[in-house]
């Protein structure tokens, strides 16, 4: 993609994975992180790219393993219950537990056993990209679509208070553009809104049309 036309690494090292514990968690993700721009460097990731926390415990032994991971957008769960984008935040960074098939294996039992598992946001971008997952499959494989209203901030969405990791800017976001899908799950149309620096009003894309609107909070 872009990123790999753009990479100012033209000769990738190979980097085995740190197996962090969780008693130093900003040192390693540094440590991560610094590995990571040994093969990836582009204005891609000066930008949008940011970083997840993922922590597995075992719930026999109470072995931590923890793990960083660079991420280009936030791909959020959308649920019948979600109202706001920090619902949808709130059920990804909600501790999950592994059992039966999705069983982890933990390298002190040397077997797969019950597990917790939660993901964190580390490291956030200058520009922040938000996903909604949308689109879930059934039981039988059949894809269907989440009809459910999502409201947002179009100012200062605040994730301080979410964001696990020391330093860095203060992470607040001001919305500037959104991609809407009308139809269903199996097909539908694309459209943008965006919002202009020079004159500050909204806009709204539809293939070759583009007309000013009224915005509202809800995607």
């Amino acid at each position: 993609g872009m990123h790999e036309d753009l990479n100012r690494v033209k000769s990738k090292p190979y980097i085995e994975d740190d197996d962090c514990d969780g008693s130093n968690d900003d040192v390693d993700a540094i440590a991560a992180w610094s590995n990571y721009l040994r093969r990836d460097q582009s204005i891609v990731v000066d930008l949008f790219q940011g970083q997840l926390r993922s922590r597995m415990t075992c719930l026999s032994c109470g072995k931590v393993s923890v793990k960083f991971d660079s991420f280009m957008y936030l791909s959020l769960p959308v649920t019948a219950d979600c109202r706001t984008l920090d619902d949808c935040l709130g059920l990804f960074c909600e501790e999950e537990y592994l059992s039966g098939d999705d069983a982890w294996y933990c390298p002190r039992c040397k077997c797969h056993v019950d597990a917790a598992k939660k993901m964190d946001l580390f490291m956030l971008p200058p520009i922040l990209i938000v996903h909604l997952k949308r689109f879930e499959f059934s039981e039988i494989g059949r894809r269907s679509k989440i009809e459910r209203d999502i409201s947002y901030p179009l100012s200062e969405w605040d994730l301080s208070s979410s964001k696990k990791g020391e330093g860095g800017l203060r992470p607040v976001y001001d919305l500037y553009a959104a991609c809407h899908h009308s139809g269903t799950a199996g097909g539908g149309h694309y459209t943008a809104t965006a919002v202009n620096r020079f004159d500050g009003r909204w806009y709204r894309f539809n293939d070759s049309s583009c007309r000013s609107v009224d915005v509202d909070v809800d995607g």
